[in-house]
């Protein structure tokens, strides 16, 4: 009796000292006015992003039989988009134009093409100029994605269908697609807006809104597949059920633990002398999983391609429509390892990419920084580059695992409404500790500014009062 005591009393001591800790965070967090503002800010746009894509678009008509969710291909373009292609709403595109143009323009920034190469390493002002290529290059692709997904959609099965007297070439040729067009930029002001005066990545919040704003339509149709199977009683199905949320919380925490990870890479400052002890060295935190959750998007959406496309196509006499619509599906082998091999190549050429060796090189020679053992220069760079290519081996392994898991399930034979995993959740947590330490970040930073805003008050009293002195 006693230890059980002990253990409760533990337990509740524990818990205790934990809400006291969130209530101090909690009261803190909204005495800070200039966060509170961003984050209500940030809110705000975010929910006119929902509601817009709640809004079906002019001159169609959404057959409720055919949800897209269920069909693989309009799910990812869904995923991918922010939720808006849900209701074929005036954000069906949502932000997919941006991320396609990012995506070239990551490519191109690389060695492959000098002159943008050049321009991403002159400093701000080239990174500006590189934002303003980018933004045309979107509404260059959205017009285009905007057609081709009008024609897709309209032509599957009557997923969407024109109202009646609606089908006039000028609105499936012009008026909808600019509509979509400007429904996709709007999202990428709406993203750019949060990045610059909110809180968090605008881009990758605007996706996040989308997949939360789907997690209860997903968990229901779970608990309704999972009591369906298990139809001997409703406490093995609630008990399976349970199985299930363990397991994806037991998912969720194993990639915010591969996302919190970092190698830490000793470091030295010239003129600070040396020391011995890794504990007193600076360090250079790389991320174990160095490009993030980018690659995983860019390969949904390189592999939704040849799908959008195959949709203009005859369904009735085109053999090459079948033959994508048969093998580019992630739930067939084909298709599944293209998936993971692009994701893969992704994964360590953005690892790379990202990582920006050749420029903390660069800053380590201004600087006077080197790591232990090691020559500035060439020497530093080569081992920089040898730790993050390991690392994006790494990173490409495990992000193929996660990405393919959720298809894997699914051919195994487990329901598409049960089978979890991949973009998705990988999004769900990156986002979530973007935000997070970005508000935490801006917290430090305004208590530091108003400390020293409060000492140099103080010198200035303290210097006001010596002037006062007669004596």
């Amino acid at each position: 009796m006693k230890g059980l005591r002990r253990i409760f009393e533990s337990f509740s001591l524990f818990f205790a000292e934990k809400f006291f800790h969130l209530k101090k965070w909690f009261v803190n967090f909204w005495s800070e006015k200039i966060i509170t503002k961003k984050v209500i800010l940030t809110l705000f746009l975010i929910s006119i992003f929902v509601i817009a894509g709640t809004i079906t678009a002019p001159f169609v008509i959404l057959n409720p039989a055919n949800n897209l969710d269920n069909i693989p291909f309009f799910s990812v373009l869904n995923l991918v988009g922010g939720g808006g292609l849900r209701q074929f709403s005036i954000m069906s595109l949502g932000i997919q134009p941006f991320i396609t143009a990012s995506l070239v323009m990551t490519i191109l920034q690389s060695r492959l093409f000098p002159p943008l190469h050049r321009l991403s390493k002159s400093g701000p002002l080239g990174r500006r100029k590189i934002n303003i290529i980018t933004r045309a290059l979107s509404i260059l692709v959205a017009y285009p994605q905007s057609l081709v997904l009008t024609q897709t959609l309209t032509r599957n099965n009557g997923i969407v269908t024109f109202a009646p007297g609606q089908g006039t070439i000028v609105n499936i040729y012009v008026l909808l697609p600019l509509m979509l067009t400007g429904g996709a930029m709007f999202a990428v002001f709406l993203g750019e807006t949060i990045t610059d005066k909110g809180v968090g990545n605008g881009t990758s919040l605007l996706i996040f809104a989308g997949i939360a704003s789907g997690l209860p339509t997903q968990f229901q149709n779970a608990y309704n597949t999972i009591l369906g199977i298990d139809q001997g009683s409703i406490f093995t199905g609630v008990l399976s059920f349970i199985i299930y949320l363990v397991a994806y919380l037991l998912l969720l925490f194993i990639m915010t633990l591969v996302n919190l990870g970092e190698r830490k890479i000793p470091i030295q400052q010239v003129g600070a002398g040396l020391s011995r002890n890794e504990a007193e060295m600076g360090s250079l935190p790389i991320k174990v999983n160095p490009a993030g959750i980018m690659p995983v998007i860019f390969a949904n959406i390189v592999l939704s391609f040849p799908q959008l496309i195959s949709g203009l196509l005859d369904p009735n006499t085109s053999v090459v429509r079948n033959w994508i619509e048969n093998n580019f599906t992630f739930t067939s082998p084909i298709g599944l390892s293209a998936l993971i091999i692009i994701t893969f190549i992704f994964s360590i050429f953005m690892g790379l990419q990202q990582s920006k060796v050749d420029r903390i090189t660069e800053d380590f020679g201004k600087n006077g920084t080197f790591i232990p053992g090691l020559r500035p220069g060439e020497e530093t760079e080569d081992y920089l580059i040898d730790v993050v290519l390991r690392l994006s081996l790494f990173s490409a392994f495990y992000l193929s695992i996660i990405v393919g898991m959720q298809y894997v399930m699914i051919i195994a034979g487990v329901p598409p409404q049960v089978a979890f995993g991949g973009t998705g959740m990988m999004i769900l947590v990156s986002v979530s500790l973007e935000t997070l330490d970005q508000i935490s970040a801006r917290r430090k930073t305004t208590n530091l500014s108003r400390t020293s805003k409060k000492t140099r008050q103080a010198s200035e009293n303290e210097a006001n009062l010596k002037d006062g002195v007669l004596w």
